[in-house]
């Protein structure tokens, strides 16, 4: 089979579900994540009594595709690719996955390292069916990524699918690349059905992103000051319980998510066991 005819498999795999993330505000983003009843199809839980991680010891590989300019430059450097591979390890060092470049290319076709104000699916194909590697996770870092009418976000992921990164958000300490795994590896955002998951937890398997020891979220703008406290608006559920969003986790908006929850690393696991366990 040829590099498109996997690529596509994988797009009809996750349903053409790709989820955006801006980091530090640089505009909202739109997110269809893998729906929490196709996670249950699979057999995978929602974790809600489970306080310790189901650790699976594997190194993954990542084929990382590297757009270049009008005039041939990556604009990134060696410090950036590696910083963010050691931050990546870093941020899922407790689920005993880590991963290392296995392979390396730059993509001389200019237009990919600017895919437009809007994502174009068919430029994507075309970059994809030219630069995919199979058994491995594709990454490929651009100069501007764009989706819906969203004309500048940080990072674009579907579950099982690609990785899009802008090369700006991308090196050690940045939050995209972790957040955009997440997706990849199944995770939704926390305040996926903002509103609804209710504070006391009782839905949390059905609500929300569908994991119970997230904290409910209704705040899809991550609004949090500089000491990371909420600062959005004051809201409560529908038992009249006020929210208490989780403004540290990876997969919320906000600014200073640097950590995963057990039943997170748990999903993730569940997912590369059930789906992705093809990978090297």
């Amino acid at each position: 089979m040829n590099r498109l005819g996997v690529f596509l498999i994988a797009l009809s795999f996750i349903g053409l579900s790709f989820s955006a993330f801006c980091q530090q505000r640089k505009g909202f983003c739109g997110a269809k994540p893998m729906p929490i009843e196709q996670i249950r199809m699979m057999g995978i839980p929602s974790y809600s009594s489970c306080d310790v991680i189901n650790r699976v010891e594997r190194t993954l590989q990542i084929s990382l595709h590297i757009a270049v300019d009008s005039l041939g430059e990556t604009n990134i450097s060696n410090a950036q690719i590696d910083g963010a591979l050691q931050q990546l390890n870093i941020d899922f060092a407790p689920s005993g996955l880590q991963f290392v470049y296995c392979f390396r290319d730059t993509m001389p076709n200019d237009r990919f390292d600017s895919l437009g104000v809007y994502w174009d699916y068919n430029e994507s194909i075309q970059m994809t069916s030219i630069h995919f590697e199979p058994n491995t996770i594709n990454l490929y870092l651009v100069g501007t990524l764009g989706i819906d009418a969203l004309p500048d976000v940080a990072g674009l992921a579907g579950a099982g699918g690609i990785v899009m990164i802008e090369k700006s958000s991308y090196g050690f300490g940045s939050l995209v690349q972790a957040h955009e795994f997440g997706h990849y590896f199944s995770l939704a955002h926390t305040f996926e059905d903002a509103g609804m998951e209710l504070v006391d937890g009782s839905n949390c398997a059905i609500a929300g992103d569908g994991i119970c020891d997230t904290a409910a979220d209704p705040d899809p703008e991550g609004n949090a000051d500089e000491e990371c406290n909420y600062s959005g608006s004051v809201m409560q559920d529908p038992n009249g319980d006020w929210y208490v969003p989780p403004t540290d986790n990876i997969m919320s908006y906000y600014p200073c998510g640097r950590r995963f929850t057990v039943g997170q690393y748990n999903r993730m696991i569940a997912f590369y066991l059930n789906a992705l366990s093809y990978l090297w």
